[in-house]
């Protein structure tokens, strides 16, 4: 899955996702160059307050995985089992699936042959 596709399907789910075009990243790159403090004394926080706010691998995890059940729920598409078992077959053999021929059965008709008969020399007699 590409990452412009994630990205899509993630502003579809989460509300709150805010994707920052190239141009706004590129002017914050183009702003943080132009600064010449390195470490602006009203941005400094102590390393107590630091760890506060950092956020534990599992928070990470769990918020990641919560937004992938998200996206899963909003994608759901019921399937029949023998369009999924096509599927399946597909991608094991990596070739098309031959379309089965369906045999035509015999036409049945309320006719008989001497009725067809019967019509058929009225017909061309008149």
């Amino acid at each position: 899955m590409s990452a412009a596709l994630v990205r899509e399907s993630l502003e579809v789910v989460d509300a709150d996702f805010n994707d920052k075009s190239k141009k706004s990243i590129k002017k914050s790159k183009k702003r943080k160059n132009d600064q010449t403090e390195l470490f602006p004394t009203s941005k400094k926080i102590s390393v107590s307050e630091l760890r506060k706010n950092k956020r534990t691998k599992e928070q990470n995890l769990q918020e990641n995985l919560e937004k992938l059940r998200l996206i899963r729920e909003v994608c759901a598409i019921d399937l029949e089992e023998n369009i999924t078992n096509k599927i399946i077959e597909r991608a094991v053999s990596r070739r098309p699936i031959k379309a089965k021929k369906v045999s035509k059965k015999a036409e049945k008709t309320a006719f008989t042959e001497e009725d067809f008969a019967k019509f058929e020399q009225e017909y061309l007699n008149e």
